[in-house]
């Protein structure tokens, strides 16, 4: 049986538009996942992967007009010998991610600002081995809106650590990226069936605004610890 994979996207993307929303959180930050110049700029991205970093651009933004926080994953790495024994055994883009390396810097358009946090990792996941928990929890954090790259790799194994700590998880769909295209799009059908709500840009600023009226006109300030 040959199967057409045009018809099978499609029919993945219906399902997840047709899929139940698990719901926004009150006390949202925004996670960006490697967006550096390692996972970017290498010579199989397209022009998605600027479109998605454009996108994540404004997103962050309106975050900090909203005062919500916002959170940069990045692959740090003191050894080689760090990373996981597949990456270790076959080549990969980690293998420029030693610190120091210029490959490790966030892309020029997303520039980390003072009221940001950076939190190191070596794996897929931003919450193996790493303070992100904690970061969140002190900041009374329940919804993680998610972006980054790759859709199907470190997005996915983040957005799925996260449901495992019960955190509401936006994937902004605009704003996530993955040069495997088939890949990418059969995770945002996984993730918005088993983890996570996969949401449009568009309508994550609008609640981003809403949240800057709401805090503006309450004289509330989102909490950031040093």
């Amino acid at each position: 049986m040959t199967v057409d994979w045009n018809e099978e996207v499609a029919g993945i993307r219906a399902l997840r538009a047709s899929r139940t929303r698990i719901g926004a959180g009150e006390n949202p930050a925004v996670v960006v996942v490697d967006f550096q110049k390692a996972f970017t700029q290498h010579e199989k991205c397209g022009s998605t992967a600027l479109d998605a970093v454009t996108h994540t651009a404004e997103l962050l933004d309106a975050a900090r007009a909203a005062q919500v926080p916002v959170v940069f994953l990045v692959v740090i790495l003191d050894s080689l010998d760090d990373r996981m024994l597949a990456q270790r055994v076959r080549s990969s883009l980690t293998e420029v991610c030693e610190r120091g390396n210029p490959w490790t810097e966030m892309h020029p358009l997303l520039p980390v600002a003072d009221t940001d946090h950076v939190v190191e990792k070596t794996v897929a996941s931003g919450f193996y081995e790493t303070r992100l928990h904690e970061l969140l929890q002190s900041l009374e954090v329940d919804e993680i809106i998610m972006t980054g790259t790759s859709t199907s790799g470190c997005v996915r194994a983040t957005v799925v650590d996260a449901a495992y700590r019960n955190y509401r998880v936006s994937v902004v769909e605009e704003c996530v990226d993955d040069f495997r295209t088939l890949s990418g799009e059969v995770a945002l059908w996984d993730m918005q069936d088993r983890y996570a709500d996969v949401v449009t840009k568009d309508e994550t600023m609008e609640r981003l605004a809403a949240l800057a009226r709401e805090r503006s006109a309450h004289g509330v300030a989102a909490g950031r610890p040093s």
